[in-house]
């Protein structure tokens, strides 16, 4: 009794290790940091949190929670981040979708939406709070991974402050289409 007893205890040993360890993935388990950044990104829409409908506007993540009619041109939405959390606001001031700036065709003078914190780390979740429009200045050094960005101040800007991104801290605005604000004379 004590032989068949060690016997099965010894099967069921190798049954299970041998189970764990050809253990296989599921498919379906999302659970990667950049597609949970992604996520999150494409689940909110950025509004303007401060200096609403001004070139420099600072934009934070929110949830929709109402589409513009007929009656009312405005969106609806309460911010999930940022320095207006838990707000609620009426404004048009709202970009919709966004894209990752990964590898496209990206040319001078293009608007796109910045991270303010411009962090090293590609999917940090917890900066994510405050982004401001910016206009593309240069792509020289996009083999490096940065991109050369300008923020004006208001179309009579033609002299704006300039700074280096990450290519992972921008991204392009889909939805609205967006111009630069700035009327250059020529």
């Amino acid at each position: 009794m004590k032989k068949l007893v060690s016997l099965l205890l010894i099967c069921c040993i190798a049954f299970a290790a041998a189970g764990c360890r050809h253990k296989k993935e599921s498919p379906y388990n999302r659970t990667d940091d950049k597609q949970d950044y992604e996520r999150l990104l494409n689940t909110h829409v950025f509004a303007a949190c401060q200096n609403i409908m001004k070139p420099y506007a600072l934009y934070s993540l929110a949830t929709l929670n109402k589409r513009p009619t007929e009656n009312d041109p405005h969106y609806k939405i309460t911010f999930v981040n940022g320095p207006c959390k838990g707000k609620v606001l009426f404004t048009k001031d709202v970009i919709l979708k966004t894209e990752p700036l990964e590898g496209g065709a990206i040319t001078k003078g293009t608007v796109v939406l910045r991270n303010y914190w411009n962090p090293s780390d590609p999917y940090n979740q917890e900066k994510t709070d405050r982004w401001h429009k910016a206009v593309v200045s240069s792509t020289a050094r996009m083999d490096k991974g940065i991109i050369d960005l300008e923020f004006p101040r208001d179309k009579n800007d033609f002299m704006p402050a300039r700074e280096g991104a990450y290519l992972h801290n921008v991204r392009f605005i889909t939805q609205p289409e967006i111009k630069d604000v700035r009327t250059f004379l020529f």
